[in-house]
């Protein structure tokens, strides 16, 4: 069955590092312990504010020989906290412009099952962005031998 990442984006409070009444939280319990039931919950956790967070950046492959990564010399690490809109979410084709605060990764037969699960979530004034996660048979050039530590880890 397929795994779907999805991912719960945050407004000022959660940015703020302001954490949800006790009702929401309640909600929100309940939420999980439905998908939790019905087997579908397969993990999830709340994140910290970008106040606490980092941002790898890597260069691109040198033109030479673009199959290798380019230089660990030019990685920069960010730290938080970063600039987000608030008041408009949603960027140029449909980029993030709002922070991830959270996140479930879900089993589910396809991708209408998923966003069916994320309607039924306690949410207000925010989105989930819905993600299937590969699998193993969907990555071309995976050998047999990959596919199988990838299984058994």
């Amino acid at each position: 069955m397929p795994r779907y990442l999805l991912l719960l984006h945050g407004d000022k409070d959660s940015e703020d590092g302001k954490m949800p009444s006790k009702d929401i939280l309640e909600q929100m319990h309940a939420y999980n312990s439905e998908i939790v039931s019905a087997g579908a919950l397969l993990g999830g956790e709340g994140l910290h504010a970008t106040s606490k967070a980092a941002r790898v950046s890597f260069p691109p492959p040198d033109p030479s020989n673009p199959t290798q990564p380019g230089s660990k010399s030019d990685i920069t690490v960010t730290n938080g906290p970063w600039e987000y809109s608030m008041e408009n979410p949603e960027g140029r084709s449909g980029e993030s412009k709002r922070p991830v605060c959270g996140f479930w990764i879900i089993k589910a037969k396809d991708m209408d099952e998923a966003v069916w699960w994320v309607k039924k979530g306690p949410l207000a004034g925010t989105y989930v962005e819905v993600r299937e996660i590969f699998e193993c048979g969907d990555m071309p050039g995976m050998t047999d031998e990959m596919k199988e530590l990838e299984e058994n880890k």
